[in-house]
Formats: C-alpha cells, structure tokens, sequence
C-alpha cells in the first residue's frame, strides 16, 4: 500500500467518522431543539442539498489547488460543522450548522472518490470498494463513540468538540501525503445530468444512495422513537449498520467478480428488502439492529460498483461517468430526507421507512439489466 493509498484510507475513515457521530446524536439534537420529524427531515435535506450544491466548488478548488486541498479543507469545515452543532439553540442556527457540514462532506467526498479512480488507474487494481469499506469503518467507529459517550452521560457539548479536534489532527498528519492534483481530479468534480447509457446506473446510484442516506440517517431516530430504545441503544443501530457494511464491503470486489453486477445488484436489493422489513414489522430492539445490519450488507457493494461502471463506460469519459453517477446518487441522498421527514408526519416512522424497500425493488428490478459488468 502506497502513502497516497494509505492517507486515501485515512480520509475516508475520517469522513465516515463525521457522518457517524453526526447521525447517531440526531435523537439527540432533535430532543435537545424540539424538532418533529419534518423539521429533523429539513436539517437532514440541508446537508445532502449543500453536498451536492458543493460539487461545482470542489471542481473550482481542484482546478487551483489539486485535489489534496479541497480534501483536506472539506474534511476541516465538516469537524468544525460537528462541534458547532453541540452549541446550536435553536432550529435555524442548526440549519446554518448543517449547511456547513454539507459543504463540507461533498468537497471532501468528491476530491477522495476522483482520488480513488486515479489510484485504480494507476495501479490497475479494485480500490474503491477497499476504500469504501474504510468509510464504514470510520462510520462504525463514530457511531461506536457517541453509543459509549451517551452510555456514560457525556453531553453534547464535551463529545462534539473532542471528537472534531482529533478528527482535524488526522487529517492535517493524511493530506499532504495524498497525490498531487491531475486532470482527471479536476474534470471529475462537477454536476452533470446523465443521458444514454449512464441513465441506468444513474437511477441505480439514486436508489442506493437513498438507502444508504435514510438508513444512515433515520435508523437511530426509529430506534429512539417507535421503538422506544434508550440514546445509547438508537446508536447502536448505526453501530450495526456501519459495522455489517464496512466487513461486507471487504468482499465486495470478489463478489462482484463471481457474480457479476446483475447479480449482486439482485442479491443487494433483496437483503435490503428483508432487513428494512424486518426492522419497521417487528418495531422490536433486537430485529430492528439486526434488520438494519441486514440494510448495509445490501448497501455494501452497489454504490463502489456503480462508480467503477461510470467511469468505465464506453463512449463516455471518465470524468463525465462518475460526475453523473455521483450527481444521482447526491440527489439520492437529497431527497430522503424530507420525503420519509414528512411522509413520517403523516402517518409515522415506520411507514415513511417502508420507501427503502421501495427503492431496493427498483435494484432487483433494474439492476440485472446492466448484465455482467465487472
């Protein structure tokens, strides 16, 4: 492993660290600033809506600076968003909050993910799921964080702040050791509408990223909520996600070889289906965790697959593959918030959820028209 590839390891186990302790402490938040479900939706639309909005500005910065620099500066804003939020007291200041912790997740995400692409390139090898599952990981261990600090009765206020400082610390000792800028960085990071052939694997990245997004995003609040389970418990259910995600995304490459993407697109699809049925049917502590467990196995290997499609599509450049493929699944991500966030108002949680299984019966359905690709 090269000190590009490991400091690539180190950004997204930061990354995934940001969004774990971020959506395991939004039960938290939410009872700390009396949001209902529509408003918590809005807080979660803010987020997605400013990542994706910040797909152009991580292109701008990589043009200039490389694309060690918008990694490093994203990965910055969004610890810094983090700790802010502990301090927040009131719904519009949370949205100011979230609007920077969006900006900065999308430059980050991006920069990393071309990072990703030009490593595959340049050393011919399958990275991205490896580096994905390094994202779990880091989701796992900060979930993993805020289940010990509510555990121990720790506050907002000491556990945001410690966890952003160390999370600055690793990123400023990882990004100079990241690749210098190339052109494939820059044309990389930008909106872009898919047509033709990338349609396809477009609708399939909004639908995994859908999933992944509400299941990131709202498996504490159902544990928290319907389910009634302590603060420490609802973020297991993150816990249980991340960590079933980080190990299946450890076989995702050798998966997708035996079975080529149709198949595992099927076979993701209908794990997803089962566990999310699992969870909202049963509204039960033990099958919820196990049922959200099951949802990222389903996530696991899609989404890293579906980046590799893109870029190797024929006809269509690199670039332009994985900018419309990571442009669906950022809209993917946009709209779960506030469609389960006010779907809930109407008639509850563990309804709104039941649009995962709607989405992953779009990937059994689809997903086996996109054949064998490797």
């Amino acid at each position: 492993m090269t000190r590009a590839h490991r400091a690539l390891v180190a950004g997204f186990v930061v990354l995934g660290a940001i969004d774990g302790v971020w959506v395991a402490r939004l039960p938290a938040l939410k009872q700390k600033l009396s949001l209902d479900s529509g408003r918590l939706g809005i807080v979660i639309f803010a987020v997605s809506a400013v990542a994706t909005l910040s797909l152009p500005l991580a292109g701008w910065l990589a043009a200039r600076r490389g694309s060690r620099g918008p990694a490093a500066i994203g990965l910055v804003l969004a610890s810094g968003a983090l700790a802010a939020a502990a301090f927040v007291p009131s719904f519009a200041p949370m949205l100011l909050v979230a609007c920077g912790l969006g900006s900065g997740i999308g430059v980050a995400d991006v920069a990393m993910n071309a990072h990703g692409v030009e490593l595959e390139r340049r050393t011919g090898r399958h990275l991205l799921s490896p580096l994905h599952a390094a994202w779990s990981f880091g989701l796992l261990g900060g979930s993993a964080v805020t289940a010990a600090s509510a555990a121990a009765g720790v506050g907002l206020q000491a556990e945001l702040p410690a966890v952003a400082v160390a999370l600055v610390l690793v990123t400023l000792v990882a990004a100079p050791q990241l690749l210098p800028g190339t052109a494939a960085d820059v044309q990389t990071a930008h909106l872009a509408l898919p047509r033709g052939a990338l349609a396809l694997p477009a609708v399939l990245m909004f639908c995994a990223f859908f999933v992944e997004s509400a299941a990131m995003s709202w498996s504490a609040v159902f544990l928290s909520g319907p389910v009634g389970a302590s603060a420490a418990v609802a973020a297991g259910a993150v816990v249980a996600y991340a960590a079933a995600m980080g190990v299946a995304r450890l076989f995702g490459d050798r998966l997708l070889v035996r079975w080529g993407f149709g198949g595992l697109a099927r076979r993701s699809g209908m794990v997803t289906c089962v566990g999310t049925l699992l969870a909202i049917a049963t509204r039960a502590t033990a099958p919820a965790l196990v049922g959200f467990a099951l949802v990222g196995i389903g996530c696991a290997a899609i989404v890293p697959a579906l980046f590799r499609i893109g870029a190797s599509m024929p006809g269509i450049s690199q670039s332009a593959g994985v900018a419309a493929v990571a442009t669906a699944g950022y809209t993917g991500g946009l709209v779960n918030g506030p469609a389960i966030g006010f779907v809930a108002r109407g008639v509850g949680l563990s309804a709104a959820l039941g649009l995962l299984v709607v989405a992953g019966g779009v990937i059994i359905v689809l997903g086996p028209r996109l054949g064998s690709r490797r």
